[in-house]
């Protein structure tokens, strides 16, 4: 299987019901060019996530990102993680597909094992520059990125896992509207994260 840093994949896969497995926090919000076009950028604490099977599997994890608000897009995606692998698992199989529209291996390449190994991409690719579309929330405002493995080595144990201090950055626009009856926190406070697990 050959895959790029960031591609788009053919077709979206359909999510299933997910139960929570735990509460992540943001770690950091900013407003970018309040003047302008009201864009943001955040911090996603993503420690501890393992990539567990195929893509569509319902043993993989989902986080789930919620704004309440469906008119709002992902313009750019950085990393800043530390990938360890399990057994003969290759740290280029370790797959993040956001939205099921756009795929980030941050470990593209090393078809080898890792421990520890950290990941960088320096700063935040904006999807554009790289030929790529802006990846809408959806309708009911959420954005589902699912962590998956391009080849199973472990079978039912997982693969891969994100160490302690595994960022993912998030930039988008517009900024959300807050739902009636809630106030915003450090400008973005009706962003909500969780961690969830397809069930069967």
């Amino acid at each position: 299987m050959k895959l790029f840093a960031l591609t788009i994949i053919a077709a979206a896969s359909g999510l299933a019901t997910a139960n929570l497995v735990s509460h992540t926090g943001v770690t950091h919000t900013e407003i970018l060019d309040p003047n302008g076009d009201w864009s943001w950028q955040l911090d996603l604490d993503v420690s501890g996530m393992h990539f567990n099977d195929i893509q569509g599997s319902a043993l993989n994890q989902i986080f789930t990102f919620d704004v309440g608000d469906s008119n709002v897009f992902i313009t750019g995606i950085g990393w800043d993680v530390r990938l360890s692998t399990i057994g003969a698992s290759w740290a280029s199989e370790a797959i993040m597909s956001f939205q099921g529209q756009v795929e980030l291996a941050v470990g593209f390449g090393d078809d080898f094992p890792v421990s520890n190994f950290r990941y960088t991409s320096g700063g935040v690719i904006d999807l554009s520059g790289s030929g790529l579309d802006n990846i809408p929330f959806g309708d009911d405002g959420l954005l589902n990125i699912e962590f998956y493995e391009g080849f199973v080595d472990n079978q039912g144990t997982g693969d891969a896992y994100f160490e302690e201090g595994s960022i993912i950055t998030l930039r988008g626009y517009p900024l959300p509207i807050p739902a009636s009856g809630t106030s915003m926190v450090i400008g973005l406070g009706t962003l909500l994260s969780t961690r969830r697990q397809r069930t069967i």
